[in-house]
């Protein structure tokens, strides 16, 4: 450890632990055999990482893969919420409560009150959980002690992280009906994990990165509030660098708030639009100037996806 500084899903949207398992166990099977053959060598240990949910055949199993998946989760997107362990396990919110109150007990986790929470309060990994989520996943886990446990989250970030840990636990876990496992991507690095593998200024720290049954990698942007014309410009030229060195295929945006996508996607036709007119003058010489083929490249990359509008209000906005 560095000191710095599965089995098909309850329903995340109803709590039935009777589902048959057979099409989650073929599903499993494609699970660990990713599909695209440009796939980064750095990205394998994490993509490996399995973050299926398993329902046991009894309470007691189903509460140890629980255990180790909470631990994982927090592990990886670098905290958790009782609201979100609720939807993702589909349990009520006492019972949630209660799961991650009983890992603090166990010394896993650490209960962090904050007012960014919409529960009040996140939990975060303890030295032990860190050790565990090692053992778990087979990668280095990088702990920072600190005095206070409050110091391991940025306050500012509380929302937008419990966000990002939601799109993509929540299309990781997806079902469109009672019976009917669908999961929209198998795989995912968190934001974290993507930073620490491209720490290079010239690479958009995105949100997250997602591998699709076809294996497809899609960057996550999750799109908290209203920007600039100029800072779409610096993020568009980012994402653009992105695509060209092979980072992902794709960019897929989510966000809680319609407004914000449409004003998003007003601003990128903009832009696009007035870098094709300055390409065709040959009038502009600026860094972040997008050339025609990385205009092209965009237009077929970037997707707005409404998907998840109306359950991050919900759930973040109750």
């Amino acid at each position: 450890m560095k000191n710095s500084s599965g089995t098909k899903p309850t329903q995340p949207l109803s709590a039935s632990s009777n589902a048959p398992q057979n099409n989650y166990q073929n599903h499993h099977q494609v699970n660990h055999q990713p599909q695209h053959q440009a796939l980064k060598s750095e990205y394998r240990p994490f993509l490996n990482i399995d973050m299926d949910y398993q329902v046991g055949s009894n309470r007691c199993q189903t509460g140890k893969f629980r255990r180790s998946l909470t631990v994982k989760m927090v592990a990886r997107f670098g905290l958790i919420s009782p609201s979100l362990i609720e939807v993702f396990y589909g349990t009520s919110r006492r019972l949630a409560l209660e799961h991650l109150n009983n890992l603090v007990v166990e010394g896993l986790l650490v209960d962090v009150r904050t007012p960014r929470s919409v529960d009040g309060r996140v939990y975060v990994l303890s030295f032990s959980g860190a050790r565990m989520a090692e053992e778990l996943m087979g990668i280095a886990i990088h702990y920072r002690s600190v005095s206070e446990p409050s110091q391991r989250i940025n306050q500012n970030t509380v929302m937008h992280d419990l966000m990002c840990a939601f799109v993509i636990m929540r299309g990781l876990l997806n079902t469109r009906q009672e019976a009917d496992f669908s999961p929209q991507w198998q795989r995912f690095i968190s934001e974290t994990e993507f930073r620490r593998l491209h720490p290079e200024n010239s690479t958009r720290n995105i949100d997250g990165l997602v591998q699709e049954p076809s294996g497809t990698l899609a960057a996550i942007e999750m799109e908290h509030a209203f920007k600039t014309k100029k800072q779409r410009q610096t993020i568009l030229k980012k994402w653009a660098n992105g695509l060209e060195s092979g980072l992902y295929q794709k960019v897929m945006l989510f966000s809680h708030n319609m407004d914000i996508l449409t004003d998003i996607k007003r601003l990128h036709q903009q832009l696009l639009t007035e870098a094709l007119s300055a390409n065709a003058a040959r009038r502009s010489s600026k860094a972040d100037t997008l050339t025609q083929a990385e205009v092209e490249r965009l237009q077929k990359a970037i997707i707005y996806r409404t998907v998840y509008c109306q359950e991050l209000t919900a759930l973040f906005y109750p």
